[in-house]
């Protein structure tokens, strides 16, 4: 028994060391982005093998088209928050009352957003295009105040929102 301690410890003594005397070096370097193709195609890196890519020419077409795309629509879409006003199933009526309240919405607040969807088998009217929660849940109790008999029908969801970069810059 004693054979193994004294086998554990000199284990230890002589390996733990090693264990803390790693270090990292040239941590002040600055990340740099590379693309990949033209990292990979590089050529007299000693140590080294190379890369040689077979890949269709199109592929790069289409890398450049989308980052060129991605420059000129200064889109984001992030998850943000909507208010659900209507949801429905029914076939025949659903898509005239979600458009009768769209309406309703509209006269009183013009500048609210809003969005009507379906999605088989489901209409569905959302408003607002809210970052937080309580921004939402300020904004549905503005609408249970102007329209009382929505109470019960009216809820905040989490939506996928788009907003344009250049207006939040301004």
């Amino acid at each position: 028994m004693s054979r193994l301690f004294f086998r554990i410890f000199l284990f230890l003594l002589l390996f733990s060391p090693a264990a803390f005397a790693q270090t990292v070096k040239n941590q002040s370097k600055k990340v740099e982005t590379v693309d990949i193709f033209d990292e990979l195609k590089r050529q007299g890196v000693t140590g080294q093998g190379k890369v040689l890519i077979n890949q269709n020419a199109k592929l790069q077409i289409l890398l450049d088209k989308k980052i060129t795309e991605a420059e000129e629509n200064p889109f984001i879409t992030f998850v943000g928050y909507r208010i659900q006003v209507y949801m429905g199933n029914n076939q025949k009526k659903s898509k005239t009352e979600a458009l009768k309240r769209e309406e309703m919405i509209k006269e009183k607040y013009p500048d609210l957003p809003a969005y009507l969807s379906f999605v088989s088998p489901f209409w569905r009217l959302r408003v607002g295009d809210f970052r937080t929660h309580t921004d939402a849940l300020v904004g549905m109790r503005a609408l249970l105040t102007d329209f009382p008999e929505l109470k019960g029908q009216i809820y905040v969801v989490k939506d996928d929102e788009t907003r344009d970069l250049l207006l939040e810059e301004q």
